[in-house]
This record gives C-alpha cells, sequence and structure tokens, in this order.
C-alpha cells in the first residue's frame, strides 16, 4: 500500500518538476529559506540544473527570512550539473547538493512505475521457479494440480 501511494505521489510530482526544469531555463532563480537560527538553504535553479546549499553557522546570524531573487550568476560550484560536496570556510559548513532536474523526473517516473511493472515480474518470476502464481507457495514434488496453501490452479508449462 505504501509503495502504492508513493507510485501516486511521484506520478502526481512529475509535471511539477517539468514545470521547474522549464522555468530554470526562462528565469533563473534563487530561494531562499532560514531552516533553523544556525542553518539556511539556498535552492537555484539555472539551466536545467537545480542547485542546493546548506550554510551551517555557528552562531544566530540567520535572519527569518524567505526571499526570491533573480539569478545573475553561476551559482553552483565549477559550473557542475552534478555534485555532492562539504566545504568547511572558517567556522562556516557549506554542504551543496546539485542535480540535473532529468534525473528527478527519471527517478519519479520510476517510482510511478514500479507498481504497474511489479506484477508482471512476480508473475514470471514464480512461473519460473516452480511456485503458485497466485500465492508464492513452493510446488516442487506437487502431483495434485492445485496449490494446498490456496487452492489454485497449476498450470504446468
Amino acid at each position: 500500500m505504501a509503495s502504492k501511494a508513493l507510485a501516486v505521489i511521484s506520478l502526481i510530482a512529475i509535471p511539477l518538476s517539468i514545470a521547474f526544469w522549464q522555468r530554470s531555463h526562462a528565469n533563473p532563480v534563487r530561494y531562499r529559506f532560514d531552516l533553523t537560527l544556525y542553518k539556511s538553504l539556498d535552492v537555484y535553479l539555472k539551466d536545467g540544473v537545480c542547485g542546493m546549499q546548506v550554510l551551517s553557522m555557528p552562531t544566530k546570524v540567520a535572519s527569518r527570512s524567505e526571499f526570491r531573487t533573480s539569478l545573475g550568476y553561476d551559482a553552483t560550484p565549477n559550473r557542475a550539473s552534478f555534485l555532492f560536496s562539504s566545504t568547511r570556510r572558517g567556522p562556516y559548513r557549506y554542504t551543496w547538493l546539485v542535480f540535473p532536474f532529468w534525473l528527478l523526473t527519471s527517478f519519479l517516473a520510476a517510482t510511478g512505475a514500479m507498481p504497474i511493472v511489479r506484477g508482471p515480474v512476480t508473475l514470471w518470476w514464480r512461473r519460473r521457479t516452480g511456485r503458485c502464481t497466485a500465492c508464492g507457495y513452493n510446488l516442487t514434488g506437487n502431483r495434485s494440480g492445485r496449490c494446498p496453501e490456496c487452492g489454485a490452479q497449476v498450470t504446468r508449462q
């Protein structure tokens, strides 16, 4: 049940991911969110790439702010399209996660397709390993033509 709920959420999020991808090309933007008094999150959307930077600060210097600004420069380090790094400069720690939107969209599509693909794959695997296609009971040595566990008709190949 949880996998089906995750699949539905993933399929709903695919258009959102595509919209962010389109927006990152049309209007590069930066969002900033203060997570706590000691951590802030900057999200950069530019040229089909999403960059997220978490800044950890030693003191309460962050103010309670949430704002959006246009992005006129390349915010991701080394113009990377895929990166995970964490560096310390003085008392501050900068943690970067940069990924292309096609990776996010592919992940969401695969997660959404999981329940659709799972049924035929399970059926194929049970037939291949000599198990009941209805309940998965091992039918090795069974000659009655019925599954002793669930009573389903056994099809021989």
